[in-house]
């Protein structure tokens, strides 16, 4: 079956990619991706030193910018295709601050038609889409693969792309992906060579996942994040999850680990043994013997037909961690004291001898819990003192540089800030370990702001899955940081069952952080969903003139809603 599906969806990019089908679904809300893998962990593996296996393919890309996609180079990906009249451009960057197209700054509302999922209808009188009706980017560069990484499957990943690209490896078609804020990578595999290759990537500006972009900021567009290749055997490890569960006394500790192995090419893991240390901040071994498990049983968790046919059907929940070990004499990790060990995973090949692949992460030992009004982070009640911050720099716009986040996390530290909200999307990922480092607690937003339908798409079952795809990958990149405190559903979408659905899907994949919705403010009581309340923007009149209203009541809904509706004419009046 996996291998039906696997071919299904190589057969849909070579359909694609021949017959240019693939035209206009960035304004199609139920394709999300076409041969994007499955969200993981972020890591980059390596074999024996860090970096071995990947290459960075930021720097100089040859590009080409027009206003509508409708005037989009059609063929620019063929590898016969001359590039030289196309200007030298940096990635990452964006264009509007690189001199291609016009920065619009947006409140709450779309800067094109509000027609969902389509973006390229006739707007306003006097909007800049007027013009630049969905401006669209092409890229194209050459890259050489390390001899070392023959006979290795390629991966090719993109931290970030405002908003919709697609991507093609030697004029063919490798994949598509949306989402500004997510990372999304591709089996390049079948369509690289040795020595030189063609990448090429064409990103569009506005597609339908901006309707769920509509955050209060700058609107900018092209690839705005790290682009990485690397490189892995036949069997890797695909990702894996961790958790820490203090004791009663926050005295000792056990160290849960959750690997997930996945294998190509039918390759065999008979041999293979998953191999875990855990080293302190002295770089000194924390366990006398290394942790083992066996990669077999790790594998047919998922997919063989014997585990699959058992006659006992599973009930409940599977058990998380299939690799556990004590730690006696914990250190712990909070903002004030934000202590980290460094978890080494390696992938071993028993037969050979061989490492077949490592990946190397910092742990912080922390436990959080939501009891009655207060928050407790390792039994101790905190205060959190927070700011929202966007991504967003004067000179460079969404590009964010480690000077940039050092500076920021500094700047926090020293005015006492203890929190941070990533307004209102994942960060990259450097930021979160600057945050790990530093000791600032972190709620990790999904990318889903809905402001100018309201809560409309929040609502309708037909988004559903473009609620879920966002803050599945939200979660599953970053569950592995211990600054992160808390999960965001989203920011200014109201609150539905699209909401409730993704608030479920994170309780029952990680129970150990508390779940916040902006959106839920304002429904009865609120919704169970929700762990916490959080009232950004608190009417005066609510905590001064009406102080009996209690929350949620009709009385405040109403005096809220003629505020809105006061708000509402007064927009209307400034844009005649």
């Amino acid at each position: 079956m996996k291998r039906c599906i696997s071919l299904l969806a190589f057969s849909l990019v070579c359909l694609l990619a021949q017959s240019q089908s693939w035209t206009e679904i960035w304004q199609n809300h139920h394709v999300l991706q076409v041969n994007r893998m499955p969200a993981r962990a972020n890591y980059t593996p390596y074999e024996n030193q860090m970096g071995d296996r990947s290459m960075s393919l930021n720097g100089t890309w040859k590009f080409h910018w027009v206003p509508t996609s409708q005037e989009r180079p059609q063929d620019f990906y063929r590898t016969d295709f001359d590039d030289a009249a196309w200007v030298d451009f940096p990635v990452p960057a964006n264009w509007e601050v690189n001199g291609y197209g016009t920065p619009i700054y947006v409140s709450a509302g779309f800067p094109f038609k509000i027609d969902p999922p389509y973006v390229e209808g006739q707007p306003k009188k006097g909007y800049t889409t007027e013009i630049e009706r969905n401006p669209t980017g092409s890229y194209r560069r050459y890259f050489s693969l390390p001899q070392a990484w023959d006979g290795k499957r390629i991966f090719l990943r993109f931290d970030g792309v405002q908003s919709a690209f697609f991507v093609w490896i030697n004029g063919q078609m490798a994949g598509y992906s949306q989402s500004s804020m997510d990372m999304s990578e591709f089996d390049i595999t079948p369509f690289v060579q040795k020595g030189k290759n063609l990448i090429a990537v064409q990103v569009f500006k506005y597609c339908d996942g901006s309707y769920l972009e509509d955050q209060d900021m700058w609107r900018f567009a092209g690839i705005q994040r790290d682009v990485t290749l690397y490189a892995t055997e036949d069997v890797r490890l695909y990702d894996f999850g961790i958790r820490t569960v203090l004791d009663d006394k926050y005295l000792h500790a056990e160290l849960q680990i959750e690997p997930t192995i996945k294998t190509f090419n039918d390759a065999s893991v008979e041999n293979m043994l998953i191999e875990a240390q855990l080293f302190d901040a002295d770089n000194k071994a924390v366990w006398k013997e290394t942790l083992q498990q066996a990669a077999v049983p790790v594998l047919n968790r998922d997919f063989k037909a014997g585990i699959l046919n058992e006659r006992t059907p599973q009930r409940g929940v599977r058990q998380f961690g299939w690799m556990k070990a004590k730690v006696d004499s914990v250190h712990l990790w909070s903002a004030e004291t934000p202590y980290l060990y460094r978890l080494e995973l390696t992938l071993r090949d028993t037969l050979l001898n061989k490492t077949v692949e490592r990946i190397t992460t910092k742990v912080g030992f922390r436990e959080v819990k939501v009891v009655g009004p207060q928050v407790l982070v390792n039994g101790k009640p905190i205060r959190l003192r927070g700011v929202n911050r966007h991504e967003h720099d004067p000179n460079l716009a969404k590009v964010m540089t480690e000077e940039m986040m050092l500076k920021d996390v500094q700047l926090m530290k020293r005015a006492n800030i203890n929190a941070v909200r990533t307004a209102h999307y994942p960060d990259v990922p450097r930021w979160y370990e600057l945050c790990d480092e530093y000791g600032i607690y972190v709620m990790d937003e999904a990318n889903i702001e809905t402001h100018g339908v309201r809560g409309w798409l929040a609502s309708h079952p037909d988004w559903a899955n473009s609620f879920m795809d966002r803050t599945i990958r939200m979660a599953m990149r970053d569950r592995n940081y211990p600054c992160i405190i808390s999960w965001s559903l989203g920011n200014e979408s109201g609150y539905g069952f699209n909401f409730a659905a993704t608030a479920a899907w994170l309780k029952d994949f990680d129970p150990t952080r508390f779940i916040h919705s902006e959106g839920a403010q304002g429904s009865p009581k609120d919704p169970e969903a929700v762990d916490v309340i959080a009232r950004f923007y608190p009417r005066t009149q609510d905590a001064y003139v009406n102080p009996n209203i209690p929350e949620g009541e009709d009385a405040e809904r109403a005096e809220n809603a003629r505020w809105e509706r006061l708000l509402s004419i007064a927009r209307d009046t400034a844009n005649g």
